[in-house]
């Protein structure tokens, strides 16, 4: 359940107060760097009264809503705070003044597996008064994993649409539901006759648009549905093959014009991702079925210039306004500065101070990261970040190859507390966004399906080498270190490459392929289209379980056994399968760890590891 509590004020006062810190040349605490955000995810409620925001309390996240108008006042007042217990808030938005909606996880066992297991829950904003939306079981007996709001209903502050249930005798096809957030009750507002796992609503809530993905017998394809008026008959505006670079990608309804729908097109972007300042967006016109040109919102923008101006150096992320636009919430970081939040109040107007997500190194020196590209062996260009230690020159470092997770995911440029945390400990680190990787346009990634332990693998190789012959890196003092993902490709490259790389470390990483895509993630293996994927019969070939002969770097393993994502039993498998074989190998086990990182003390525990792990075998 979740808990109400009440906060120090010296608490408080340390979090939203600035907190200075000496510059020193000694050693920066390894704790710094591991301890989780200690502010995220400030949200103003609509008419900017209140402020909710997660915080650390414990070594864990909890959420607090205090009055906007004590924020920065002397007084003494306790924030209401609801904390998670054996939940995890995924993430929060006021519905009014007096009532928020809160996301939870919760992992489960189900079939023989860990499930995350996602609920919405009301609160007053006080922290009290908590209502569980319902939600049903379909005719299969499965409650649905994900849950969401679609739209907050301005107009009608007591309810919100919905996606709470799946349609009775189908698995992730959600109906909408118009849902009171006072008694947490919820009607059916809309069948899915269409199979969309996707719904959106214009400005008025008017449900107008359905995404369906279909995978079944190998197809792999997206229909957009869409209906002038809620009384009008569904119709297909759009399908294409899901890896068609004009595929549209739906985001919202213009504010202003519900004729106008903004999307995302690959083959008009840069990024095949949503900027979360809307500066990849289109403007799609439902009437004329085209694209009539890019979506700018001035005065976001020139609200983001004032702040600029203040803040200048920095990136910048609008994470939360009011109703009527005289406050705003920012987030601004780069890649020497945690990121740390800012309040725009446009009727003083004054920007404020809310709090860092990492303190404690603010004022410490951090290591700067470099956006660099490097050429395959066939010829496609790999960009890449490469981070040096403070004050060390390009030559003949010790280096950490510190693959992202997916692989269908990227890094990017700004503050990363593991990167900080190695150039920090003296090692260079190298970040190479291989084929797979996204942000980089459709072909980037497309690249990358079916490649897992081939072309993403020789990618990273190709990276390696390239900072070999540039005289960066010390060949004799490589190491390679990666989570999910990113752990498969450590364990991989000390396998296909043993010569490279003097060690690896896998964090809550892949072993087996096979065993994964059959068991762990079969249903995500079924929904996403398989050519996206190795062939199941040939991943015994790039699978590091079978191919523990070839290995001869030491290889530290470190895994949680509560991962929904990569079951325990693949670390604790390869470790028995490489003791047996006589191998160099460590596992440290973390008890109830998730595969996220959301548990300061495992977070503490790894990087302890990490350090000496790599100081005993590229150190010095």
């Amino acid at each position: 359940m979740l808990l109400l509590v009440k906060l120090f004020s010296v608490f408080l006062v340390s979090i939203l107060s600035v907190v200075s810190h000496a510059q020193t040349t000694t050693k920066i605490p390894l704790e710094y760097f591991a301890q989780l955000p200690e502010v995220k995810n400030p949200v103003l409620s609509p008419n900017g009264t209140q402020l909710a925001s997660t915080v650390i309390l414990g070594g864990k996240p909890v959420l607090i809503i205090k009055p906007f108008d004590t924020l920065f006042s002397k007084q003494n007042k306790m924030p209401a705070i609801i904390g998670s217990g054996d939940l995890f808030i995924n993430w929060y938005e006021f519905a009014n003044e007096e009532r928020l909606v809160i996301n939870v996880r919760a992992t489960a066992g189900v079939g023989g597996r860990l499930w995350n297991l996602s609920r919405l829950v009301s609160s007053s904003v006080k922290g009290k008064d908590l209502k569980p939306f319902h939600v049903r079981a379909n005719d299969f007996g499965y409650y649905r994993q994900l849950v969401d709001v679609i739209h907050w209903l301005p107009d009608d502050p007591d309810h919100v649409l919905a996606i709470l249930n799946d349609t009775p005798d189908k698995w992730a096809s959600p109906e909408v539901d118009l849902v009171n957030i006072n008694t947490g009750k919820a009607k059916t507002v809309l069948k899915n006759t269409k199979g969309s796992q996707r719904w959106i609503a214009d400005a008025d809530g008017n449900l107008r648009i359905g995404v369906k993905i279909d995978t079944r017998l190998g197809r792999r394809n997206v229909t957009v549905y869409y209906r002038e008026t809620i009384k009008s008959k569904w119709e297909e505006l759009q399908k294409t093959d899901y890896f068609d670079n004009k595929r549209l990608v739906p985001y919202r309804f213009d504010e202003d014009d519900s004729n106008i729908l903004l999307v995302s097109i690959d083959e008009l972007n840069d990024s095949s991702d949503i900027d979360e300042t809307e500066r990849n967006l289109f403007r799609y016109d439902l009437t004329l079925r085209d694209v009539v040109g890019p979506y700018k919102n001035n005065y976001r923008e020139k609200v983001i210039n004032i702040v600029e101006k203040a803040l200048p150096n920095t990136e910048l992320d609008i994470v939360s306004e009011s109703l009527e636009k005289d406050k705003y919430v920012f987030r601004s970081y780069s890649d020497v500065k945690p990121p740390e939040y800012q309040l725009l109040n446009l009727k003083e107007p004054s920007l404020k101070y809310l709090g860092s997500e990492y303190s404690e190194l603010e004022n410490y020196t951090l290591a700067s990261m470099e956006s660099v590209s490097y050429k395959a062996r066939d010829g496609l260009e790999i960009p890449a970040f490469l981070t040096l230690p403070v004050g060390a020159e390009k030559e003949n470092l010790p280096l950490v190859v510190y693959p992202h997770g997916g692989p269908w995911a990227h890094d990017e440029w700004g503050f990363d507390n593991y990167v900080q945390f190695m150039a920090s400990r003296g090692y260079a680190v190298f970040q190479p966004q291989f084929r797979g990787s996204t942000n980089y346009g459709i072909e980037h990634e497309e690249a990358g399906y079916k490649q897992w332990g081939y072309a993403i693998q020789d990618d990273i190789t190709d990276g390696v080498q390239w900072l070999i012959d540039e005289g960066v890196v010390d060949p004799e003092r490589i190491c390679i270190v990666g989570s999910s993902f990113g752990g498969y490709a450590a364990a991989v490259g000390i396998a296909k490459t043993p010569e490279l790389y003097q060690c690896a470390v896998s964090i809550n990483g892949v072993f087996n392929l096979k065993s994964f895509i059959d068991s762990s993630r079969q249903l995500l293996y079924k929904t996403i289209n398989r050519a996206m994927w190795n062939n199941r019969d040939e991943a015994e070939a790039v699978s590091p379980y079978h191919l523990v002969d070839s290995i001869k770097a030491p290889l530290l393993i470190i895994a949680g056994t509560r991962d929904t994502i990569v079951p325990y039993k693949q670390s604790k498998k390869m470790y028995k399968r490489m003791k047996k074989a006589g191998k160099d190998v460590e596992l440290i086990k973390l008890t109830d760890g998730e595969h996220w990182r959301t548990n300061e003390k495992h977070e503490i525990k790894k990087m302890e590891a990490l350090e000496r792990f790599l100081d005993e075998h590229i150190g010095g």
